[in-house]
């Protein structure tokens, strides 16, 4: 039996969202039982995801991790708690399973592609602390404006600590060594 979005009240589990009608056209996530409903990303921001996650799949896979945008992570200690992150980076051994969702426990890094207002604050408070929350060890916002730049946490006992937050080429070392040059992630490259 599914779920109606008009018909329910009370905090949200992700049995109840995942009970919920297909819709192609929408993001949904839950944080604290609260259902968040988001727009599918424009171009921009589809293209940078592209971008990213073409960058991290060699030295990702290197690392024994799986690159996949836009898959459900959820937490085995809460059931009022679900993010789709934009890009989740999984252990292969979590991957070779196919399971539709992944618990945070399989997931060494999170990235949000992050816009202007509303987006920023959420990637920045809400989701920070959330994927801490987690135990995702790793991070990651890129900002498409005003100029593409980086920001990189990593998880400190149960905190995150800024690592380094850049327009320029930044070098990683983990979760796995990777160069990032922000700028290159956003410009449009044509023929």
């Amino acid at each position: 039996m599914s779920v109606s979005l008009t018909e329910r009240h009370g905090p949200w589990t992700v049995d109840e969202l995942h009970r919920l009608p297909d819709d192609e056209h929408n993001r949904y996530e839950i944080d604290d039982g609260v259902l968040i409903v988001s727009p599918r990303p424009a171009s921009s921001h589809q293209a940078a995801l592209l971008e990213i996650a073409v960058l991290l799949r060699e030295p990702a896979r290197a690392a024994g991790l799986e690159v996949l945008p836009e898959v459900e992570v959820f937490t085995a200690r809460r059931d009022d708690w679900l993010k789709v992150p934009d890009i989740a980076v999984v252990t292969w051994e979590a991957f070779d399973c196919e399971p539709q969702e992944y618990e945070a426990a399989d997931v060494a890094l999170v990235v949000e592609i992050s816009g202007t207002g509303q987006s920023a604050r959420r990637d920045f408070g809400e989701k920070l602390s959330a994927y801490a929350d987690a135990g995702i060890r790793h991070y990651w916002v890129l900002e498409l404006t005003p100029a593409s730049k980086l920001t990189v946490f990593e998880l400190v006992g149960t905190e995150y600590k800024q690592v380094v937050s850049s327009r320029e080429l930044i070098e990683l070392t983990r979760p796995f060594p990777v160069e990032i040059d922000p700028g290159r992630l956003t410009r449009p490259r044509r023929g």
